[in-house]
C-alpha cells in the first residue's frame, strides 16, 4: 500500500470536511436577540459538535475542554490565536461581541453540564493546541 498517498488524501479529506463546517461563517445578524445554543449551533456545531465534543477521528477539537475564561473565549472567536498559524478554525471578526460572549457563556455552560456528568468521566477529549 502506497502511504504517502494514503496520507495525502486523508489530509485531502479532512480539510474539504473543515471547509464544510465554515459555511456560512460570516451571516450574523446585527439586531438579533437569539440564544447563546441558536448562535453555537449555528456557528460552531457543525465541526465541534452540539455537545461541544469535537470530532476526535477528525481532528478537531472538543471547544469544552478549553481552559479560556469568557473574555478569552471571545477574544479566540473574533481573533483567533496569533501564535497559531496554522489553525483551521475561522476567525469571525466582524461577530458582534454580543453574539460572541452569548456563544462564550452557552459553551461555559456545556463545559460545566459535561464534565459535571460522572457518565463522562475518564473519557477522552482531543484538546486544542493553544
Amino acid at each position: 500500500m502506497n502511504y504517502p498517498l494514503l496520507k495525502i488524501l486523508s489530509l485531502l479529506i479532512l480539510l474539504l470536511g473543515l471547509n464544510a463546517c465554515n459555511k456560512e461563517q460570516e451571516q450574523h445578524e446585527k439586531n438579533s436577540n437569539h440564544s447563546g445554543q441558536y448562535y453555537f449551533n449555528k456557528h460552531c456545531a457543525g465541526c465541534h459538535n452540539k455537545n461541544g465534543t469535537g470530532l476526535f477521528l477528525k481532528g478537531i477539537p472538543a471547544n469544552i475542554a478549553t481552559s479560556k475564561d469568557i473574555s478569552g473565549i471571545v477574544h479566540y472567536i473574533k481573533n483567533g490565536n496569533q501564535k497559531n498559524h496554522s489553525r483551521q478554525m475561522p476567525v469571525f471578526k466582524s461577530m458582534p461581541d454580543k453574539e460572541a460572549y452569548k456563544i462564550a457563556n452557552y459553551l461555559l455552560k456545556l463545559q460545566h453540564n459535561y464534565f459535571g456528568n460522572p457518565e463522562n468521566k475518564g473519557k477522552i477529549l482531543l484538546k486544542n493546541k493553544q
